[in-house]
């Protein structure tokens, strides 16, 4: 499981657990997880224009966690 924080255009923050997030080719921001089979389970889905920023929460040395940014374009998936 990794932690995701997605910056909305409203000006809230979204912290979300999940196994994967992802960017498709329309922009469109998608979190899942897997399920005991090793299937994927989509846990939600965010329309381009509602998300500013997507961030992961990971080891960033030295013993400390920092917000990862993901790209802001183009597809892309994150585990």
């Amino acid at each position: 499981m990794a932690v995701f924080m997605l910056q909305l255009a409203d000006g809230a923050d979204a912290v979300v657990e999940a196994d994967a997030a992802g960017r498709t080719a329309a922009g469109e921001i998608v979190l899942e997880r897997t399920d005991r089979h090793g299937r994927a389970e989509r846990l939600g889905t965010y329309r381009a224009e509602k998300v500013t920023a997507v961030f992961r929460r990971c080891h960033a040395g030295g013993g400390l966690y920092s917000w990862i940014p993901q790209p802001s374009d183009g597809a892309w998936w994150c585990y």
